[in-house]
């Protein structure tokens, strides 16, 4: 036992860091709203996963990681969802995957916000994502939403990089449901 001590010292700031959350796809929801002629272009990626570690009374010890598959992408018109898999989109073959990665949570207000890092079409931004935080039953439910500039990640190119017709910023929202993995 005397030589457990020291290990279990050590290992303690890790466990104090909060509990490890898994999201559930059923309850989970990644949309993004672009504009065409000013009007709203609603669309959601159909498959991304979220892993998180929190403890919403000590968040600077978290993390947060978002995996999105692009290619998932739906915007619920054939012809549209037909186009942004090119290159002067998403380029699904070139960057089948996003990413989102915080080590930096914090409370803000009456919510939280993980700053971090979106690489998306091969290209790294600082990102804020704040969020709220609700604990229901055995599970929590983060949610949220945040503006990104299409071009700070080469989305839209060509033709499009213009904004005049499509609107170079795009809102991000999102609803993670979490259950304690």
């Amino acid at each position: 036992m005397r030589k457990l001590l020291p290990l279990l010292a050590l290992c303690a700031p890790l466990l104090a860091q909060g509990a490890d959350w898994k999201m559930d796809p059923a309850g989970s929801k990644l949309e993004f709203i672009a504009t065409f002629e000013k009007n709203p272009a609603p669309g959601v990626f159909r498959e991304f996963d979220a892993r998180l570690r929190f403890d919403p009374e000590k968040p600077a010890g978290g993390s947060l990681e978002v995996t999105v598959k692009v290619a998932s992408a739906d915007m619920n018109i054939p012809d549209v969802n037909k186009e942004i898999r090119n290159k002067d989109w998403f380029d699904y073959s070139g960057f089948p995957q996003a990413e989102f990665r915080s080590s930096d949570l914090r409370r803000d207000g009456k919510g939280y916000v993980a700053r971090g890092t979106l690489t998306l079409k091969g290209m790294k931004q600082a990102v804020e994502v704040p969020f709220t935080w609700a604990v229901s039953g055995d599970g929590a439910t983060m949610e949220g939403e945040f503006t990104l500039k299409r071009g700070d990640f080469g989305i839209g190119l060509g033709e499009w990089k213009a904004t005049d017709t499509i609107g170079g910023d795009v809102k991000v929202k999102f609803r993670v449901k979490l259950r304690k993995a």
